[in-house]
């Protein structure tokens, strides 16, 4: 798994396309623009290898994220899949799965 972290003052995102060809619905709430402020954004790519163990795998993401969110006292994260980090990128399944499985974790 590949992941960029930024601290941002804020961001700012829409979903404006589809990047899948079956993408899962959204309500109207999450067509909607958001504003965070002052979020710790973990932007990822999830690999191949990563399916070896997946459970393996989040629990180290959550723990780097974690820890990361610690070392910058920020108090939200943006997870933001990130296909553009990787030439080796895992299944669609199973990279909407890590990042659903993270987000309960660090809820």
């Amino acid at each position: 798994m590949k992941i960029l972290s930024l601290h941002c003052d804020y961001i700012k995102f829409k979903a404006l396309k589809k990047a899948v060809k079956e993408p899962e619905e959204l309500s109207e709430e999450e067509k909607k623009e958001h504003e965070v402020k002052e979020p710790l954004v973990i932007m990822i790519a999830v690999e191949k290898n990563d399916e070896i163990d997946g459970n393996k795998a989040v629990n180290e993401l959550v723990s780097n994220i974690i820890d990361l969110k610690e070392k910058v006292n920020a108090e939200k994260i943006v997870l933001y899949p990130y296909a553009h980090l990787s030439s080796n990128l895992g299944s669609l399944d199973f990279a909407s799965n890590v990042l659903k499985d993270a987000e309960k974790k660090l809820k």
